[in-house]
């Protein structure tokens, strides 16, 4: 997981989201009641005929994420549909939900509840916490292979529980680790694995075949093997020759097998961020 610098583009970011609000109250005299519905519909005639979330994304969050998912750090260019992902959610219900985001050592804190912001004066920013720039990032969907099953990691399997904004803490890389057999694991977490409120279980990261992503990267990064440069058949008989148990399950040597396919190894090169990340023992 690589932390996600939020302070170099939120002039542009926050830019957008002002015009947004501007043209919407200009066209109708009103600010909209659902405003992240709006914000994804809107069309900003004077930027090309595209709705402002378009702008958004495709200007400001993709480049600053440097086109990778925010949890995962599966290629966006290779989903399927990527989404926006709220660090606090879109429907949080009230001040007091929010309250448990606003404690967490992040620069969220000003960010207004739509109620609230309909409440005061308008000079933006600070925009509602559903639309601000600084609350919203880039997910994968989580359908690993494209097959419009149920997402198994990141946004979509996070939903709405409450989750730490952990890409956004300048020391997420050294505080968020992968061990050579892909479990990741995030050190300062409070909540120990098997709790369903740990941030990895939430987000769905150590699903077997990202497990085996993982491990299969950090080999051939051990072994000075390029997978983007060999064949999947040599890389995959190897890693099988080189790892003996009790290193490994029969279920991983399974798993391991799959990725003599076709798709398995696709998904294997949209996860090349792994080229450059290092494991601990």
């Amino acid at each position: 997981m690589r932390h996600i610098e939020k302070s170099q583009r939120r002039q542009q970011g926050e830019q957008i989201v002002t015009e947004f609000l501007d043209c919407f109250h200009h066209r109708t005299g009103a600010y909209p009641d659902d405003m992240y519905n709006a914000f994804s519909s809107e069309i900003d005639d004077a930027h090309g005929h595209i709705t402002f979330r378009k702008r958004l994304k495709d200007e400001v969050l993709n480049p600053e994420q440097h086109g990778l998912c925010c949890y995962c750090m599966r290629k966006l260019s290779a989903c399927s549909k990527v989404t926006i992902e709220h660090v606090i959610p879109n429907h949080a219900a009230d001040k007091a939900e929010m309250d448990l985001y606003r404690k967490q050592p992040t620069a969220l804190d000003p960010l207004p509840h739509p109620t609230e912001f309909m409440l005061q004066p308008h000079t933006n920013p600070p925009h509602p916490h559903s639309i601000a720039y600084q609350n919203l990032l880039l997910s994968c969907d989580g359908d690993l292979f494209r097959e419009n099953t149920k997402s198994v990691c990141c946004n979509l399997k996070r939903n709405h529980t409450f989750l730490p904004p952990i890409v956004l803490l300048p020391d997420i890389e050294q505080k968020f680790i992968y061990n050579k057999r892909g479990w990741a694991e995030w050190t300062e977490d409070s909540e120990p694995p098997e709790s369903k409120n740990n941030a990895v279980k939430i987000l769905g990261l150590n699903g077997s075949v990202l497990r085996m992503v993982r491990r299969i990267w950090f080999f051939c990064n051990d072994n000075q093997i390029d997978p983007r440069q060999e064949d999947k058949v040599f890389v995959v008989n190897t890693m099988v020759g080189y790892v003996a148990t009790p290193d490994i399950t029969e279920a991983e040597v399974n798993m391991l097998l799959n990725f003599k396919q076709d798709k398995y190894w696709g998904l294997l090169l949209e996860y090349d961020a792994f080229a450059t990340i290092e494991h601990v023992v």
